[in-house]
């Protein structure tokens, strides 16, 4: 509803379409998470851990709970992605642009509506449908956003390339320019262009980074590759014609991707080698056994085992290794950056590998 309301405002605003929020789908996770919070309040209330609260107490809520989500998720995306989805510097009373108090009091209104209307006619709603279905709504919106998340964070990728692309081009033609005026000798600026010209970037420049990050990245992950229980890996399917083993290296090298082209500062050694040993679990899920079952949920706790076994790794390797399967091990949450990037990145190469395109996105294997 809050993708539905703020695409029709800025469509009528702008006089043309417009794709609100941070995903590429009609998803708006900050409002989602506003209306969990409301979902948490009114069911404290219900269950009478909280007493019953006035509308105007409701209001004030919604009003800094607003605040306090618009400012945090503002500076966390522009510190990430160093960009800005929204800027209310031109409103009064607006807080650095990231929040202001005239859109934070329309937000303690639609608490009120959420509070009183909504939430009690969606509770309804959910009362009337068999617990079945709602495990499979379940599944299938948590799926849907956590590909939209990957995807979305891939095209953010994928469009500082473009950018680079477009100043090599930019910097080629300008090159180019130079070249003839330097060429005619009796042309005035003769020595201030002989000078510019210096500064001619070579055509080859992005082939020549690419191969720099390709050798790098073959230095951090070069001594696993050598070990006899990483070998093993090579032996089982993980998704489509891929290797556990070939997966592991394709969401190593989506890591230090990521956390190289959006400036993440992630610890490059933990995180390649924590991405590495991420699937360890040594066994094919596919074959039918009835402990395979629950591979969705079992197979990191055994992948950090034989990890903690075989080598010496870090708890912030370990803790990566165990969450990298949420929001399916909804208790195991990624607590930090190098276990959030594994996390995405394990989620993009399981799409991209399943539909088998490994070489049209980037991967390696």
């Amino acid at each position: 509803m809050g993708w539905i309301w703020e695409s029709i405002y800025y469509a009528i605003r702008e006089r043309k379409l417009a794709n609100r929020g941070f995903l590429n789908g009609p998803i708006c996770p900050i409002y989602g998470c506003g209306a969990l919070l409301g979902f948490l309040i009114y069911d404290l209330i219900q269950s009478g851990h909280l007493p019953n609260i006035e509308w105007w107490m409701i209001f004030i809520l919604g009003f800094i709970i607003s605040m306090a989500l618009e400012y945090s998720t503002s500076w966390t995306l522009e510190k990430l992605f160093k960009a800005r989805w929204w800027d209310y510097s031109n409103i009064p009373l607006n807080i650095n642009g990231r929040t202001s108090v005239p859109t934070s009091v329309t937000f303690g209104v639609v608490a009120i509506l959420a509070e009183k209307v909504l939430i009690p006619l969606v509770y309804r709603s959910l009362s009337k449908s068999s617990e079945s279905l709602l495990d499979i709504l379940a599944h299938i919106f948590v799926s849907i956003i956590s590909i939209d998340t990957t995807l979305t964070i891939s095209s953010l990728t994928n469009f500082q390339k473009h950018v680079a692309s477009i100043d090599e081009a930019f910097q080629n033609h300008m090159a180019d320019i130079v070249e003839r005026v330097y060429n005619n000798q009796n042309f005035f600026c003769y020595k201030v262009i002989e000078r510019i010209k210096v500064f001619k970037l070579p055509g080859r420049k992005n082939r020549i980074a690419k191969q720099l990050r390709e050798k790098q990245f073959d230095e951090l992950i070069k001594d696993y590759f050598e070990h006899d229980v990483i070998k093993q890996m090579d032996k089982y399917i993980q998704h489509g014609t891929t290797t556990t083993l070939q997966h592991c290296e394709n969401v190593a090298w989506i890591c230090y991707l990521i956390n190289r082209k959006l400036n993440l500062n992630a610890d490059e050694k933990e995180l390649v080698e924590a991405a590495i040993l991420h699937d360890l679990f040594l066994y094919d899920w596919h074959d039918g056994h009835p402990s395979r079952k629950t591979h969705g949920f079992d197979h990191a706790d055994i992948a950090c085992n034989n990890a903690v076994k075989h080598f010496d790794i870090s708890e912030k390797q370990r803790e990566a290794i165990r969450s990298h399967m949420w929001p399916l091990n909804i208790t195991r949450i990624p607590k930090s950056k190098v276990a959030i990037i594994i996390c995405l990145a394990d989620k993009y190469c399981a799409l991209i590998e399943t539909i088998r395109l490994n070489k049209h996105f980037g991967l390696r294997n």
